[in-house]
Formats: C-alpha cells, sequence, structure tokens
C-alpha cells in the first residue's frame, strides 16, 4: 500500500456541531414538556410551577454551555507528512492553531465518528490530554480525499 499524500487542511467551526448542540437541547426540552402533559404535574400548584421554571432554566443553561463549546472549539490546521522508509511508521501529524511559533506534533489522530462528508477526530498531543475536532469537506472539498487517505494510512 502506498501511503497517502501531504496534507494540510483547515479545521474550524463546524456548522454541523452547532446544529446538533440545538437539536440535543431541543429534544431534551421537549421531553421534558411531554413529562409535564403526560403527567398532568404541571397541574399540581407549587411543584407544577417549580418544574416548569427549572425546566426553562435548564434548557437556557444548555443553550449556553452549547454556544461556548460552540465558540471555543479548536480551529486551526491539521498536517500530515508522509515519512517513506521509516519501519513502522507512515507518517506524523501536527496541529498548528495560530498562536504557537511551531506546529505541534501530534503523538495520534482518532477517527472517532466518520459521516462520510464530516468527521470528529480526536487529535492526542505526546504528554497532553484529548482534543477533539471536526472537520468539514466543506473547508476544503479539493483534499478532503487526501484528508481521509491519511487518516486511514496513519491508523495502519
Amino acid at each position: 500500500m502506498h501511503s497517502a499524500p501531504s496534507v494540510v487542511y483547515p479545521v474550524g467551526r463546524c456548522s454541523f456541531q452547532a446544529r446538533l448542540l440545538i437539536a440535543l437541547g431541543g429534544a431534551a426540552a421537549l421531553a421534558g414538556m411531554a413529562f409535564l402533559v403526560e403527567s398532568n404535574f404541571s397541574s399540581q400548584g407549587v411543584w407544577g410551577s417549580f418544574f416548569r421554571i427549572a425546566l426553562i432554566l435548564g434548557w437556557l443553561v444548555w443553550v449556553i454551555a452549547a454556544c461556548v463549546t460552540w465558540l471555543r472549539s479548536p480551529e486551526g490546521t491539521l498536517r500530515w507528512e508522509p515519512q517513506g522508509g521509516s519501519e513502522g511508521i507512515n507518517g506524523a501529524w501536527t496541529w498548528s492553531d495560530g498562536t504557537a511559533a511551531e506546529p505541534a506534533g501530534l503523538s495520534r489522530v482518532e477517527r472517532v465518528l466518520d459521516l462520510q462528508c464530516r468527521l470528529l477526530l480526536r487529535i492526542r498531543e505526546p504528554g497532553g490530554g484529548p482534543r477533539w475536532v471536526w472537520v468539514e469537506r466543506n473547508s476544503h472539498p479539493a483534499r478532503w480525499s487526501d484528508l481521509r487517505r491519511a487518516l486511514v494510512s496513519s491508523q495502519a
């Protein structure tokens, strides 16, 4: 098998992630409202009012947390460089977020969720914790296939 070509791929805020977070919050709110209607809990005076207020406040906290999570999602550049001739090593991944002078070497890049036009990746720097990034085909359609080949090649 031939190694994947060099790839430089931009990573930014993912609109799919924002829509997913909003949908999950909406689904939770709908489930809470369905519980209120089905259980007739809302007509039980103070406890019904308390539950409605708690439901609304919980939904607002979810929306704020989802917005903060989306705004803090990592942005940068993911790079794959093949290393021909090295035994056992197909290549190396690096991450550059624009604030560091040098790109950080990554010990691992894992596909967690593959939706064909979007990928959820878990990237790890040596000695650091995992960082989760969403990558979309729309960011650089011409290099999408190269990125996917590099991910397969690096996990071989």
